[in-house]
């Protein structure tokens, strides 16, 4: 839990606060994960209904609401704790659940810590712990490929400063996931899907070991594919029956490989095993459906079809960020748990940074900052006039405090995102 938390009672909330932490556990209630915005009067009822107090995260609270100062919030951590103490039975349960809700231990060893740092300082550092990452799962595929069986402790080894890059300053490794995109789709799936899981983990509140087991897991989902032929892997056609019928054989192939491995933990082999499987029961290998997936295999199979969606395939062009989320949205429900994918979208953004977006005024940049209150509104560093030309200079535009184009004659908003490559912008040219 943020150092930054102040205890509210549920009769206290507002729409925009950030609640990091319940009075009670959390599987004991409708809000599967840890951490979540109030968007809605809706969310604050619920909330009653389940909760005497709850935990609001000052620092991922809208700046607009006016918070009680941290005296007051001493107090009522206070009155909790005498409500604890109290011997003569009158105080009520959830009373007494509310006062031990107090994390135990909320060191550095245990728990991720929100920590921010500026984007282009976090970037250097992200790119050695990224391309360090990147070159051992290189090294990993290719001994696969030729029948080892290598040892993981190298690999697991080289995730710790990704995460702890994440744990800085998440938007500097998403960037630079999506500016190295490479020819091997496996190997960049690999690489890219990891970070996924570690942002979106870092948004859940999964402790840091567990974000590493969650990071391999996303590392090791596809790894059945290198024993799938390449001419298979990269035929532009579609597949018929008996070529689909392979393709999906990678989930027992990967399970095989992965099950060999020394010191693997179960939920990674769960990962390789149902990322597959579908919230309504239509995904494979087994048909399963809603709680019958385990939860790190839901979480895998959004982050799959993320990727997916969003990195260049030999069959199909990617897809901007956007189009993805929408695409995931209208599988909210039916192939992912509503609750999944909207916590997935909350942690990668609508806009994340280094996305090309188009703006209402026909100008093009791409978005070298994500705004964590209004995901629809970051910042954006122009690059293309309103007629696609190249503009002299690169204006950056906070569209959470612009709301209107510099003349101040229209409203101003994101129209759409772009793919990458529109307009024949690379965003790295500009920024990295």
């Amino acid at each position: 839990m943020s150092a930054e938390a102040q205890l509210f009672p549920t009769d206290q909330l507002s729409v925009g606060m950030y609640v990091s932490k319940l009075d009670r556990p959390w599987l004991e209630t409708p809000f599967l994960f840890q951490g979540f915005h109030i968007e809605s009067p809706e969310i604050i009822e619920q909330l009653q209904r389940y909760c005497a107090y709850v935990y609001v995260d000052v620092e991922r609270t809208d700046s607009t609401i006016t918070l009680p100062t941290s005296a007051v919030a001493s107090s009522l951590r206070k009155e909790s704790e005498a409500l604890k103490k109290t011997s003569n039975g009158s105080a009520s349960k959830r009373s007494t659940e509310v006062a031990s809700a107090e994390p135990a231990d909320t060191s550095a060893a245990t728990r991720i810590r929100h920590e921010t740092a500026a984007l282009k300082a976090e970037i250097p550092v992200a790119r050695e712990a990224y391309n360090q990452t990147s070159g051992a799962i290189s090294r990993f595929l290719s001994k696969l490929k030729s029948g080892e069986i290598p040892d993981v402790s190298s690999l697991q080894r080289t995730i710790d400063p990704m995460i702890d890059s994440i744990t800085r300053n998440e938007d500097a490794m998403s960037w630079l996931t999506r500016m190295k995109r490479k020819d091997d789709y496996v190997y960049h799936h690999s690489v890219a899907s990891a970070v996924w899981a570690m942002i979106f983990g870092k948004h859940l509140g999964i402790p840091k070991e567990d974000l590493r087991i969650l990071a391999i897991g996303a590392v090791f989902m596809d790894v059945g594919k290198t024993k799938v032929s390449s001419e298979l892997l990269t035929k532009r056609s579609p597949l018929c029956e008996d070529e689909m019928a392979q393709l999906k054989d990678h989930v027992r192939l990967g399970v095989e490989i992965v099950s060999a491995m020394d010191d693997i933990d179960p939920r990674v082999i769960e990962m390789v095993q149902h990322h597959h499987e579908r919230h309504n029961g239509t995904g494979y290998p087994q048909g399963l459906s809603g709680n019958q997936i385990p939860i790190f295999a839901k979480i895998a199979g959004v982050i799959d079809t993320y990727d997916a969606m969003t990195t260049p395939r030999p069959y199909a062009e990617p897809v901007s960020t956007y189009l993805a989320v929408r695409e995931l949205n209208k599988l909210a429900g039916v192939e992912f748990p509503a609750e999944v994918v909207e916590q997935f979208v909350q942690a990668i953004g609508v806009f994340p940074v280094g996305t090309l977006v188009e703006l209402n005024t026909g100008e093009v940049g791409v978005v070298v900052a994500q705004n964590r209150i209004r995901r629809l509104r970051p910042k954006v560093m122009l690059i293309l006039d309103r007629d696609k030309e190249k503009l002299q200079e690169f204006p950056i535009v906070d569209l959470r405090n612009q709301l209107s184009d510099q003349a101040g004659q229209h409203s101003l908003w994101i129209e759409q995102g772009l793919a990458p490559g529109a307009y024949g912008v690379d965003p790295g040219e500009y920024y990295i």
